[in-house]
């Protein structure tokens, strides 16, 4: 059995400004989180890290990668929803400028097709590529992945066999530097914990 870790980024600058995600670097606190992460994940017997090609995610990987004698390796499949024109936009204007693309964006987010960017559905395909790519390349043993949040939470609609309706239900979002364990076996693909934050108590 595979047992897939799938690990949020620590927090950036971008998010702290209320940016839409497609860049930023951790700050003081990502940091902090990361170096939970891994003080906390470094006695897993972990086999492999992968991460998404954004820098936020190479830099909570990093430690851990080097904590446990192991090389990154990037992952485009990781990456996260693609935002198209709107990618590191200010929320607030996004508000402004298309407040009808928001408010589907948080009511019916299966509909939703992102100027220049992606929608749900692509970011399912992905994702299941992704597990499926690991079920292969490690059948057995433990893997991390550090991606984002919407990936994450679209891994945890797989697993638990959720449509793309369900995204943006508050029970399913991630927290920065957060754990969530996917067991994968035979074709099968099941939660094993969700957002675990255990490791960052005391962080602001």
């Amino acid at each position: 059995m595979l047992r897939l870790i799938l690990v949020r980024h620590g927090r950036t600058s971008w998010n702290v400004q209320g940016r839409v995600q497609g860049g930023g670097g951790l700050d003081e606190v990502g940091r902090a989180q990361v170096a939970a992460l891994t003080e906390r994940l470094a006695a897993e017997p972990i086999t492999a890290v992968y991460a998404s090609p954004a820098w936020r995610a190479r830099q909570t990987a990093q430690p851990l990668a080097d904590a446990l004698g192991l090389l990154v390796r990037r992952r485009r499949l990781l990456r996260d929803l693609d935002y198209g024109r709107y990618a590191g936009a200010f929320v607030a204007d996004v508000m402004r400028d298309d407040p009808d693309l928001l408010h589907r964006w948080r009511t019916e987010p299966q509909n939703v097709t992102f100027d220049g960017g992606e929608n749900l559905a692509a970011l399912r395909v992905r994702i299941e590529r992704f597990i499926c790519d690991m079920a292969l390349a490690h059948p057995e043993g433990t893997v991390v992945a550090t991606t984002h949040d919407s990936p994450v939470r679209m891994a945890v609609a797989v697993a638990c066999g959720l449509p793309d309706s369900s995204h943006r239900e508050e029970w399913i979002k991630t927290a920065y530097a957060s754990v969530t364990a996917l067991e994968v076996e035979d074709g099968a693909v099941r939660l094993a914990s969700h957002n675990d934050v255990a490791h960052l108590a005391g962080i602001q």
